[in-house]
């Protein structure tokens, strides 16, 4: 209770920057090891070696309160992060989507850590109707390896849809700018802040009517000694001010994001 007393004084007193002062070190003991997708901004993205974002700052902050280190150290792409997790080699999944599959190797917060609208991004010019699923059915999508938006759009992409599967988002908004696949199913926020930073904003587009909002979870490999602190981890995400925080936190990273885009950018140029 003291713990979760403290959390909730700090989340109320203004933004997701108040915590960044709280460093201790860790013991390799007291380290979790984590992953997250590699390239979903602002929830998580891979740069210089590690997985950053909204997602990785809410499972430094929420484990480190707890007196635990989070490693996050790349360990590959995103089926190789989920793979990681069922094998054991990876303690937590910062956040994802629940599915039968994950469901049988990890175990998922109660509360969603997020709230994530997926929508359907298409080429400007070539724009469709879109009120219901069924709209998209004989469609060609390009969807990357290992993503999931949810079990009942899975299974109806799955029966109703071709898809083409590529490594990167970069990839799949390359082939829908090229009329090479009609959509690209992706998170409405996470989408725009790519398309911003690939400038390709003018070219691509997302369309009103959401696929899905999905609910975005911490989940704790069945294999991993940590798994015990989930209902502690469950606890603080149900605490007063925890969704105006995380609200703050992608702002933030929308805005690191681009920096970083924009830095890499201008050194490639330059050389």
């Amino acid at each position: 209770m003291r713990r979760r007393g403290q959390l909730a004084r700090s989340l109320l007193l203004g933004t997701c920057l108040l915590f960044t002062a709280y460093t201790p070190a860790w013991s390799e003991e007291a380290t979790l090891k984590a992953c997250g997708h590699q390239d979903y901004p602002p929830w998580n993205w891979h740069s210089q070696g590690e997985i950053r974002g909204a997602c990785a700052d809410v499972t430094r902050e929420l484990f480190g309160r707890l007196g635990i280190g989070v490693d996050l150290s790349y360990v590959g792409p995103w089926k190789r992060c989920q793979k990681a997790v069922e094998e054991g080699d990876v303690d937590v999944n910062i956040c994802a989507f629940i599915n039968p599959a994950r469901q049988t190797y990890s175990d998922f917060t109660a509360t969603p850590m997020g709230y994530n609208q997926n929508a359907v991004f298409v080429s400007k010019d070539n724009a469709f109707g879109f009120n219901r699923w069924a709209d998209l059915s004989g469609k060609q999508a390009a969807m990357v390896l290992g993503v999931s938006i949810g079990e009942q759009f899975d299974t109806f992409l799955k029966n109703n849809v071709n898809i083409e599967w590529v490594p990167d988002y970069k990839s799949a908004f390359m082939m829908l700018k090229h009329r090479r696949v009609d959509f690209v199913p992706f998170g409405r926020e996470s989408g725009l802040t790519k398309l911003a930073t690939l400038n390709m904003s003018d070219d691509i587009v997302p369309l009103d009517h959401p696929i899905t909002t999905g609910n975005l979870y911490i989940s704790i490999s069945k294999k991993s000694r940590f798994k015990h602190l989930l209902p502690e981890i469950n606890a603080m995400i149900q605490e007063p001010g925890y969704r105006q925080w995380v609200t703050e936190l992608l702002k933030t990273n929308i805005e690191k994001y681009s920096a970083e885009q924009a830095r890499l950018r201008s050194s490639i140029k330059n050389n």
